[in-house]
């Protein structure tokens, strides 16, 4: 009985395992461009190359590798390569379409409908009906903007010669030395005093007289 659960546990494990994983490769293997069980038109951009280039593909058929959805402006360069486990689109009706041998290993862009996959088996490609299809322009990318030189470094700026010292002022000239003063002339005593007081004497007289005068003017 024990061993009968843990058989049947494991098994529900891998049918868990098997479900939840293939899913998921499944979307892996188209670029995700429309659900499993889904069939529309679209439109797919790649590498268009044999079909023995990738895993599961169709010997005598082109396949659309690393496949994604479209529409692309450009590519950087029209020459492309594509390894075994890379996702792959199988393509129906080229022939019809004007695929050939000569568009191998460039970069296409191809518009028509995408089957819807039933089949379990995780390699198998699923298939997409070709409409029409152009090659991608090639745009390579543009050359950035020169670099620009480092700024040349400005020359030194020359120091100022030092300023020149001017000469020590010349002393003042000496003021001429004075004169000496002469001396006072002293005169001789020669001149008498009889003289001043003789007319000092005089001045009274004539004073004394005038008054009297006066006073008799006044009386008479």
């Amino acid at each position: 009985m024990t061993l009968q659960c843990v058989y049947g546990a494991t098994v529900a494990v891998f049918a868990f395992g098997v479900v939840s994983v293939g899913p998921a490769y499944a979307q892996r293997r188209d670029g995700a461009l429309l659900p499993q069980d889904q069939s529309g038109e679209v439109t797919a951009a790649g590498c268009l190359v044999r079909g023995t280039s990738v895993r599961g593909g169709p010997k005598d058929k082109y396949v659309l590798a690393r496949p994604k959805r479209g529409p692309v402006a450009s590519v950087p360069e029209a020459a492309c390569t594509a390894s075994t486990g890379d996702d792959a689109l199988t393509l129906d009706n080229t022939s019809s379409a004007g695929i050939n041998d000569k568009m191998l290993g460039r970069w296409v862009e191809i518009t028509g409908k995408l089957e819807r996959e039933t089949d379990k088996n995780p390699d198998n490609l699923r298939e997409l009906d070709v409409a029409s299809f152009k090659m991608i322009p090639v745009a390579p990318p543009r050359p950035g903007p020169p670099a620009t030189p480092p700024a040349a470094a400005p020359p030194p700026t020359p120091r100022p010669a030092p300023a020149a010292t001017p000469p020590p002022a010349a002393a003042p000239a000496a003021a001429p030395a004075a004169a000496p003063a002469e001396p006072r002339k002293t005169l001789p005593k020669t001149a008498s005093p009889l003289p001043a007081i003789g007319f000092a004497g005089l001045l009274s007289l004539g004073v004394g007289l005038m008054l009297r005068s006066f006073r008799l003017r006044r009386r008479g």
